[in-house]
């Protein structure tokens, strides 16, 4: 497997095809800036040519818009989502190393009968988006990635990072007019997944920047299916956690700005937080709290910052409990690196993604 560049650590003072209505939107918003069809906000920008660091943020270099990442084996690894159609599928990053390579990734002979009737999706056009994971058997983690090549599914795969390698072991399609953004497992093998927008609205993110309702989040149930959860209509549904005990969900609403605690049986009360940019991802911290990452829109109606200009963002702790927002980063839209929707902790260092770009970011944590 080919090594992807990675810069010294340095600290200073962040479907089917062709193309279902709903891959092609996502697709579409990726280039623009952006988000699938509006999704998150994804896109490609122009590679700079130097992976040195600047300010306080260092890189991994060589990758394809890793929007969405997360630690497996202990934090010696992070696998990410590479959200661009035909780019890797799947990589992961070595976090001591600050080393990267692509999965090699195949169909597994035997898949999971519990996801029968999900046809399996060309692995060559995978754009991945959203992620999560469980820890396996045998040194290995089953990974749920959002994906929109192809067709608009959550794909499941078995990956042993000691190997570089990951095998698909099923799938589960989603509604139509769907655009997912991102996926928590549940325990007995589902998961929860959250709808940005609908692919039949020609101006979806217009509608989610005027915080109206359009999203929702799905549960998926072995051998029962997919349902709705009750009360988690909001404006762009967009990243989601869910508690140990999968009793509360946590849901970013993108377009008011927002963050919710609803009950997963749809029977108690819900509590929300209010942050001052558009929440894209949710991760639990070392301490059972939640990073929430997102953008700060220049423009009212489109996330596609103005030419010369790049999206800045930041990164809050959200307490589960109190839902108390505490700030942890805030940085500004470098060439290098902008618009951040993911973030993570291995050890004393933070981890952050981006919807659009040729790197990872990583400092010291604060």
């Amino acid at each position: 497997m080919q090594s992807i560049q990675a810069s010294p650590l340095v600290v200073r003072n962040p479907l089917r095809s062709p193309l279902t209505s709903a891959a092609a939107a996502v697709l579409a918003f990726a280039t623009s800036l952006a988000a699938p069809g509006a999704a998150s906000a994804q896109g490609a920008a122009a590679a700079p040519s130097s992976c040195s660091p600047v300010g306080d943020l260092s890189f991994v270099c060589g990758l394809t818009n890793v929007e969405d990442f997360l630690p497996v084996d202990g934090g010696r690894w992070l696998v990410g989502g590479s959200f661009k159609e035909g780019s890797a599928g799947l990589y992961l990053v070595d976090t001591a190393a600050k080393m990267a390579k692509a999965v090699t990734l195949a169909i597994a002979a035997k898949p999971d009968p519990i996801y029968a009737g999900c046809q399996a999706p060309d692995l060559k056009k995978l754009a991945t988006h959203g992620l999560d994971v469980k820890t396996g058997p045998a040194g290995t983690t089953t990974v749920y990635a959002v994906n929109h090549g192809g067709h608009e599914a959550i794909e499941v795969f078995r990956l042993t990072a000691s190997k570089g390698s990951a095998e698909w072991i099923g799938c589960v399609e989603m509604p139509a007019n769907t655009s997912t953004n991102s996926v928590a497992a549940l325990s007995g093998g589902g998961f929860v997944a959250t709808k940005f927008l609908d692919t039949s609205d020609k101006k979806a993110f217009q509608t989610i920047l005027a915080g109206k309702v359009n999203g929702t989040v799905y549960r998926w149930t072995p051998g029962k299916g997919l349902s709705e959860v009750p009360g988690s209509q909001f404006s762009g549904d967009n990243g989601i956690a869910v508690s140990a005990d999968d009793k509360w969900v946590y849901v970013n609403a993108y377009g008011t700005n927002e963050i919710y605690k609803l009950p997963l049986s749809g029977s108690g009360q819900k509590a929300v937080a209010k942050v001052d940019f558009h929440p894209d991802n949710l991760r639990w911290t070392p301490d059972g709290k939640l990073f929430v990452t997102g953008q700060f829109l220049s423009s009212p109606n489109s996330p596609t910052p103005p030419p010369g200009k790049h999206t800045d963002w930041a990164t809050v702790r959200l307490d589960p409990a109190t839902m108390a927002v505490t700030p942890v980063v805030k940085e500004a839209g470098l060439a290098e690196f902008e618009g951040a929707t993911s973030c993570v902790q291995v050890g004393k260092t933070l981890w952050f993604g981006t919807y659009r770009g040729d790197r990872m970011a990583y400092r010291a944590a604060p």
